[in-house]
C-alpha cells in the first residue's frame, strides 16, 4: 500500500510516518521543508503535481493552521491551508481511486461540560479555524471514498521551538513554573501513537464517513494535567484555578469530548481512557529521553 501523508514533519505526521513504515507501507512524506516531497499545500498546481505523480492509494491530509488567533485575523490563509486543499484531494480521488484520510478537530462544541458528542451532535463554529475545518469536512466528504477523524491528539515532536502541549506541561513541570489549570475545559485527548494505530486499522476495514477517534473518557484540562504530573512523578508545585471564559483572544469551544463508541465497534477494540492515555505519553517520553 502507497500512502501519502500531508503534513509529515507535524506532531500527527511524524507519528503516522512511523506507523506506516512498521506497517511495511511504502510512505511518502510531504511538508513545506525536511520531507520526501516539498511544497505548500496552498499552491493548488503545486498539491495537484506532486499527488498525480505519486499515485497513491491513501493519501492522509494532517495539514492544518491550529493557531485560532491566526485563523481569526487571517481567514483568508486558513482558508486556503485548513479548508481548500480538501475539496482538491476530493475531485482528485475521484480521477484516480485513492482513500482520502482527513484529519479533522473536535472544536465544535460548548456549553455542557463533559458530554460526550457523537459524529451526528448539532456543532458550533464558533471561530475561523472552526469553520475552515468544518468546511474541510464537507469538502473530503464530497468524494465517496473518504473517512473524516475527528479527535484531540496529544504527544511530543521534539521541536523546542514549537512545543506540543504536552511538552509545554513537561517543561513547567520540570522547572516548578507557575501554570493555570482549568477545570471548565473538557476534552477527550488521544496520545498522538495510538491515534496512529488505530487510524491504519481503520484504514485496512476501508471505513468512510465521519468518525470520532479519541479517548473513550472525557476529562477538564486540569485532571489531565494532573494526572500526567503524577505518572511522571511531579507535584505542580504553583498552580491556580481558572476559567477558559477568562482566557483573551478568540472565543473558543470548551465542551469538547467525543463519543468514540462507534470507532470501537468499527475497530473492535477499546480505545484508551485518559488515565492509559497518559501512561502512553509518559512510557513514548522514557523513550525519548533514554
Amino acid at each position: 500500500m502507497k500512502v501519502l501523508i500531508l503534513g509529515s514533519t507535524g506532531l500527527l505526521g511524524q507519528a503516522l510516518v512511523q506507523e506506516a513504515i512498521k506497517r511495511k507501507c511504502e510512505v511518502i512524506g510531504a511538508a513545506r521543508t525536511r520531507a520526501d516531497l516539498c511544497f505548500d499545500v496552498a499552491e493548488k498546481q503545486a498539491l495537484e503535481q506532486q499527488i498525480t505523480s505519486v499515485n497513491p492509494d491513501v493519501v492522509i491530509n494532517t495539514v492544518a493552521i491550529v493557531s485560532l488567533d491566526f485563523c481569526e485575523t487571517n481567514p483568508d490563509r486558513a482558508y486556503l491551508i485548513n479548508s481548500r486543499p480538501s475539496g482538491i484531494i476530493a475531485r482528485l480521488g475521484r480521477q484516480m481511486g485513492f482513500q482520502s484520510i482527513q484529519i479533522s478537530t473536535d472544536h465544535y462544541f460548548t456549553g455542557d461540560k463533559d458530554t460526550q458528542h457523537s459524529e451526528s451532535s448539532p456543532v458550533s463554529l464558533l471561530n475561523e479555524y472552526a469553520r475552515t475545518k468544518y468546511a474541510a469536512e464537507a469538502l473530503t466528504l464530497s468524494y465517496a471514498n473518504s473517512l473524516v477523524l475527528r479527535t484531540n491528539i496529544v504527544g511530543f515532536r521534539g521541536k523546542t521551538s514549537e512545543k506540543t502541549f504536552v511538552e509545554w506541561i513537561v517543561d513547567n513541570l520540570a522547572n516548578s513554573t507557575p501554570m493555570t489549570l482549568f477545570d471548565d475545559f473538557f476534552t477527550s485527548s488521544i496520545d498522538v501513537c495510538q491515534f496512529s494505530r488505530s487510524c491504519f486499522d481503520l484504514i485496512e476495514k476501508k471505513t468512510i464517513g465521519v468518525l470520532n477517534l479519541a479517548s473513550r473518557e472525557v476529562v477538564s484540562k486540569k485532571r489531565f494535567i494532573e494526572s500526567l504530573a503524577s505518572q511522571l512523578g511531579y507535584e505542580p508545585q504553583a498552580y491556580a484555578i481558572g476559567s477558559i471564559r477568562d482566557m483573551p483572544g478568540v472565543w473558543r469551544a470548551e465542551s469538547i469530548g467525543l463519543d468514540v463508541r462507534k470507532a470501537e465497534n468499527i475497530l473492535g477494540y477499546r480505545l484508551p481512557t485518559q488515565a492509559q492515555v497518559t501512561r502512553n505519553l509518559v512510557q513514548q517520553y522514557k523513550e525519548r529521553i533514554k
